[in-house]
């Protein structure tokens, strides 16, 4: 009998490898084979070296990617023979100290199932202890400085190990083998309770308790959460709700809910399977789902729209929260006032928030990167949720490029729901949710994120995309780094930039000569070409980066220029005024919710020559809420247009209009034509409801007709980009409707459709241009027949 010789084999692991587990699974499984040697972090991700019998390192070898830990993500592994040094011991090295190569680390993770369970045992030292992590959940994103990931690395190096803390991080048998936020109630961090004064103080226990006590009689708080912090009161009580719109200047905009439980947040939103495991997910993302009429919160939390957003409690100190109070749902909002970046500093939150909260539950633990809450959307498809906002649970997650990036390359975004991607080597890191950049403490944000990032992954990209209009604050801080750095600027149209974000996440981008591919995208504004706002657009893109416009929506006069953006019954009543029906508009419920004189002023002065025109599936939406009476401002982004779906979705009627048509040989879709079927339905009597619902309807059938005819006969998918299909009425009957033409669809999965995906299409756009020497390039648009 022969026996097997001694060998030694070296690892190189990529891909999301540290913070994870994956060094004590490494461990385990090593020990379990009896061999010999050590992992260790390093800069590109992990390295692990095993010696001993050479049919015990290939089994080591077969069974590694199946013994790792659920959040753990093996993109590439290298083999290669090293020197046996005859160690039999097998040890978790030291971390192999270097810049940054590949090494990246997971998102923050919501509390784990052992730990809520070790959290509600009263003869567990974690007993309700508000920190308790394991390497399955906790914080990691917002916690790490610098790479490698280690303790002393991150905000938790201020927190020396306990003894008891000490045995459990150097078992390699306990879940809390060398999870680096590992802690406890006598190692610490430590929570208080007081008010914005910082007087009235409680600490440990009692400080939660008297935030409880505090919510359950109405007060407002703010929490310190995993990445900044959040504004809480009951869900139940209006008053406390009224409060808290008002001094978080919050008018319109709804509010998000956190349940105890999966069966409360069951009684508040109607859930399926699917949505319930996204809730209780280690991503733990606010889920929108329709609200159910019964749910027992106060009105002014959801404000009129079909939506409830509910979240589960994600880290230990939610579920102090509701350990044993009278209450099982609060409003959880973020810690900001409206429009503003959240919180994360101690100082900063009493000085933004004192106005706000009543009372401040805070702790000592430092959050070194601001997150806000991930927002999902459930959509018909329960496979296919819709990522409304990609941030805690979701960044800094890396998605594929196309091509691999000959450099580094930071994209900026537009202007709203705005979001940073760096792009290095084969991967693209999308950021956190940054928001609208509509003032300087949030542009300023905007540079926080892009230089953390940066940092994060230890590159200075010197191309800086952005996109067109010259206007945009993320425009100018292209400008200014690419400066700056000595850098360029590669600017991409807005609607390139969301085809592409759809098409890279589905690997269909168009990276041969002769390969195209296609995308619609629809939203609301984008600057295009020719100068005026695009938003409804059917794109073809080539493998040279060649691109053209094949169709779009008819452009519609924004009368008051901004000023119809913000008030979308500009829209409506220059789309009845130009087609000479102004005597309507006293008739229809538009005028019930703007007065008499402001509509004639407006009708006076629809000139199509005078004002910008408009081409935007969005602004048709919000124009058609202000025609059905539902708002005639819009409060926050999109509000007419949500308003206009959770009216349709209560009706029944999801039959096309038979009119209006295309027009023969046409490439526009008749939107004003469309506001004037609505307004005329609604004349004849019809329900506003169907008339929302028929009004999406048509608009769907009309998008596949006008699809089928711009596709060319060998292509049947397309792309779907925009923000218009976070509507759930909309993506059903236009992906159904195309399917019913033979045509496939691809869409946003792990990222938004609408802007928040749109630095990743920039930077994947950017990643092709650099490998090929080449920039995207605009074709002349065809005039009547489809491609070739």
């Amino acid at each position: 009998m022969s026996l097997s010789p001694t060998i030694r084999r070296r690892l190189r692991c990529r891909g999301v490898v540290q913070g994870v587990g994956f060094r004590p699974a490494v461990y385990r499984l090593a020990v379990d084979h009896g061999l010999g040697g050590f992992v260790r972090n390093d800069a590109d991700g992990v390295t692990i070296e095993v010696e001993g019998a050479a049919r015990a390192v290939t089994d080591f070898e077969a069974q590694l990617q199946g013994a790792l830990p659920p959040r753990a993500r093996l993109v590439e592994l290298t083999v290669e023979d090293a020197a046996c040094d005859g160690h039999r011991d097998f040890v978790v090295a030291d971390s192999a100290p270097g810049r940054r190569g590949r090494a990246i680390v997971p998102p923050d993770l919501a509390l784990c199932a052992n730990c809520r369970r070790e959290f509600a045992d009263p003869q567990d030292r974690r007993h309700r202890h508000p920190f308790a992590t394991c390497t399955d959940c906790g914080p990691r994103y917002t916690i790490v400085r610098t790479l490698p990931y280690d303790r002393s690395r991150t905000s938790m190096a201020s927190f020396p190990l306990c003894p008891a803390c000490a045995r459990e991080y150097a078992a390699p048998r306990d879940r809390r083998f060398h999870a680096e936020p590992i802690c406890c109630p006598e190692c610490g961090p430590r929570v208080w309770c007081s008010d914005a004064a910082g007087g009235n103080r409680f600490e440990g226990a009692a400080a939660i308790a008297q935030a409880r006590w505090a919510l359950a009689a109405g007060a407002i708080v703010a929490l310190k959460g995993i990445g900044g912090f959040q504004l809480a009161c009951r869900a139940d009580d209006g008053d406390a709700v009224a409060r808290l719109r008002l001094r978080k200047r919050r008018a319109g905009k709804p509010l998000a809910v956190m349940a105890r439980d999966l069966p409360a947040a069951g009684r508040l939103a109607v859930l399926r399977a699917e949505d319930e495991a996204l809730l209780a997910s280690a991503r733990g993302p606010i889920v929108l789902a329709p609200q159910r009429p019964d749910h027992g919160i106060a009105p002014a939390v959801t404000a009129g729209v079909l939506d409830l957003g509910v979240m589960l409690p994600t880290t230990p100190l939610h579920e102090a929260l509701f350990d044993g109070a009278d209450y099982d749902v609060l409003v959880m909002t973020s810690g900001n006032r409206s429009e503003e970046p959240i919180c994360i500093d101690d100082d900063d939150a009493r000085a933004r928030l004192a106005d706000i909260a009543d009372v401040f539950l805070m702790h000592d633990r430092t959050i070194v990167r601001r997150v806000d809450d991930s927002v999902v959307r459930t959509m018909p498809d329960p496979a296919a949720p819709c990522v409304i906002r990609r941030s805690r649970g979701y960044a800094p997650a890396a998605l594929a490029l196309p091509v691999t990036a000959r450099e580094p390359i930071l994209a900026l975004g537009g202007h709203l729901q705005v979001t940073a991607c760096v792009a290095v080597d084969e991967a693209a890191h999308p950021s956190q949710h940054v928001g609208d950049l509509d003032n300087e403490a949030a542009r300023a944000f905007l540079r926080e994120v892009a230089t953390g990032l940066e940092e994060f992954l230890a590159v200075t990209p010197r191309l800086v995309v952005a996109d067109l209009h010259p206007d945009y604050a993320s425009t100018w801080l292209a400008d200014e780094l690419a400066r700056a750095r000595g850098g360029r600027v590669l600017r991409v149209q807005h609607h390139l930039a969301h085809a592409a974000a759809v098409l890279a996440e589905n690997g269909a981008l168009p990276l041969e000569p002769g390969h195209r591919e296609f995308a619609l995208v629809l939203d609301g504004t984008g600057f295009g070409t020719d100068g005026t706002a695009w938003g409804a657009e059917w794109l073809e893109l080539d493998g040279e980066l060649r691109w053209r416009r094949l169709a779009h929506g008819t452009a519609m006069p924004l009368v008051g220029g901004e000023q119809a953006v913000r008030e979308p019954w500009r829209i409506a009543v220059a789309a009845l005024v130009n087609t000479g029906h102004d005597d309507w508009l006293c008739r229809l419920p538009l005028a019930a919710i703007v007065p008499a004189q402001h509509l004639r002023n407006v009708a006076e002065v629809c000139d199509h020559g005078r004002w910008p025109l408009a081409t935007g599936a969005g602004r048709l939406f919000e124009a058609a809420g202000a025609l059905l009476g539902l708002a005639a401002v819009n409060r926050f982004e999109g509000e007419a247009a949500m308003r206009l779906e959770a009216l349709a979705a209560a009706s029944t009627a999801a039959r096309p209009w038979p009119e209006p048509v295309l027009d023969p040989d046409s490439r526009e879709l008749p939107h004003t034509a469309l506001l004037v079927a609505a307004a005329h339905r609604l004349l004849d009597g019809e329900a506003a409801a169907a008339v929302a619902r028929g009004l999406l309807a048509t608009y769907a059938a009309l998008a596949v007709e006008l699809t089928c005819r711009v596709l060319p006969p060998h292509c049947r998918r397309i792309a779907l980009g925009g923000g218009c299909f976070a509507n759930r009425l909309l993506t059903a009957d236009l992906v159904l409707g195309l399917a019913a033409r033979g045509v496939t669809t691809l869409r946003a999965r792990e990222l938004p459709p609408g802007d928040g995906g749109l630095a990743f299409g920039q930077a994947a756009l950017a990643a092709l241009a650099s490998a090929r020497g080449l920039e995207p390039r605009e074709l002349p648009s065809p005039t009547t027949t489809a491609p070739e």
